[in-house]
């Protein structure tokens, strides 16, 4: 056992390791994010999965295939993956993570989606990690972005380059809350902008967000780095909207 693993053990006796589901202390045969209790309410997106979005297919005997959605308008996104259903101990956790200011809980968070491991995604395939950015008006009222947090999780994990910065937020709009898609498509059209065309050109860049919902956030985002000359784009969540 090396130092940091006794000193890991050591602030375990002290400070036991909390779910943040539920806030129980986990037991060491338990997995170190949830409890068992907890963890089986988490729905992982995996098995049959539109190979584009990757909105899943539960209980579907078919395999991977096109969802309706990307049949009849491919996104300018390559592939986007989530973790999870947006559901139960997620949505209560991401909840209290963003809108409670709870950063412990986002801490949590951010290492169990690096370190979950997508079975048909390849990190060594890409080149740059980006968050979604926030206006700086929602920014400075909630006082961090989620999305830089899950990043830079990311980041640790997979060793690769962060930028910040590559994304701007140029108009302040209203909560995607409550809109339909095409509203959201309306809403978010034309508020993003890359903020080097050289850090973008040629690159293959995974777009890091919390909550996919209809993904026009997403869609937007990478629409605007394909203009500005990006090769491949992937967009990362923790969780979706089923």
């Amino acid at each position: 056992m090396n130092w940091k693993n006794i000193i890991q053990n050591i602030t375990d006796i002290f400070y036991p390791p909390i779910c943040p589901g539920c806030t129980a202390i986990l037991r060491p045969e338990e997995e170190k994010y949830f409890c068992s209790d907890c963890r089986e309410k988490i729905r992982f997106l995996t098995g049959s999965i539109c190979p584009v979005c990757g909105i899943a297919f539960f209980d579907s005997p078919a395999g991977n295939h096109l969802c309706g959605n990307c049949i009849g308008q491919r996104p300018f996104f390559s592939v986007a993956r989530a973790v999870a259903a947006y559901e139960n101990t997620i949505l209560k956790t991401i909840q209290k993570f963003k809108y409670g200011r709870d950063l412990s809980t986002g801490s949590v968070l951010a290492r169990f989606m690096a370190d979950f491991s997508f079975p048909d995604f390849d990190y060594k395939k890409y080149s740059l990690i980006a968050p979604v950015p926030l206006h700086i008006k929602k920014l400075r009222q909630r006082g961090f972005n989620q999305s830089v947090i899950l990043a830079k999780a990311l980041k640790k994990k997979w060793r690769l380059p962060l930028n910040y910065f590559l994304l701007k937020r140029t108009k302040f709009t209203l909560t995607q809350t409550g809109l339909d898609k095409k509203e959201r498509e309306k809403n978010i059209k034309g508020v993003f902008k890359v903020t080097s065309d050289e850090a973008v050109d040629g690159q293959n860049i995974i777009l890091v967000d919390d909550v996919y919902t209809t993904g026009s956030t997403l869609n937007e985002c990478a629409k605007t780095l394909r203009k500005a000359g990006a090769k491949e784009i992937a967009a990362l969540t923790l969780a979706r909207v089923i």
